[in-house]
């Protein structure tokens, strides 16, 4: 039975830096940057804070955008995982990402047997469209990770707004005050048949500590 959930949101973005629009990103589609060179030292970070911690995950999910593939590969490659690409912790108003033959082209992890709980989603989500979205997608994921048996420890990959309504679905509540600095990680542990919060956006482990949080309002 699954015991803990990790969430963390992608490292710092290039286009925060230098904004392109000419298609140059790796996978050609103008809304899809990559990490820029600090975000990159961050998601390094966040993958040495688990070895730090002898945190072994089991499974990473991973939103199909690039920065948040960029940021789940640091830590796969630390710990030796593939890397499950999972549309339900996607973007909110984007269009469609990469595809994954296209992403495998720059990461190999990815297991292309795994089959997403939830399609991309569509450009014009409402706010509760989002929420609606993780809650189907949380319950997916926790309810397959249940019935596999073994697995103990998941990390999800995403973005301020998945990253945002997956932690209120895990909750149950919509209005909970949620921490996702770039980076972050927010923790779940499975007590008593209940999921309780024990990390919300923890950052001490980041050199440039919170940076760039983020919220529906």
């Amino acid at each position: 039975m699954l015991e803990t959930i990790y969430f963390t949101r992608h490292g710092h973005r290039s286009d925060w830096i230098v904004p392109v629009s000419n298609g140059c990103y790796p996978t050609g589609l103008f809304y899809d940057p990559q990490l820029s060179p600090h975000g990159c030292n961050q998601a390094k970070e966040l993958a040495q804070y688990f070895v730090d911690n002898g945190i072994q995950l089991d499974k990473i999910y991973s939103s199909p955008l690039f920065r948040t593939m960029q940021t789940a590969n640091y830590v796969a490659e630390k710990l030796n995982l593939e890397i499950l690409v999972e549309n339900g912790l996607g973007e909110w108003e984007i269009p469609e990402p990469a595809p994954i033959s296209k992403l495998r082209e720059f990461f190999p992890r990815i297991n292309t047997s795994y089959t997403s709980v939830s399609n991309h989603p569509k450009v014009n989500e409402t706010m509760q469209d989002v929420h609606n979205r993780l809650n189907k997608t949380m319950q997916e994921i926790i309810s397959r990770c249940d019935a596999e048996g073994h697995i103990k420890s998941i990390l999800l990959v995403g973005h301020a707004a998945s990253l945002t309504a997956g932690v209120r679905a895990v909750l149950e509540d919509r209005l909970a005050v949620v921490n996702c600095g770039t980076c972050s990680s927010s923790k779940f542990v499975r007590e008593g048949g209940k999921w309780q919060l024990k990390l919300n956006g923890d950052c001490s482990f980041l050199s440039g500590g919170e940076e760039n949080n983020w919220d529906f309002d």
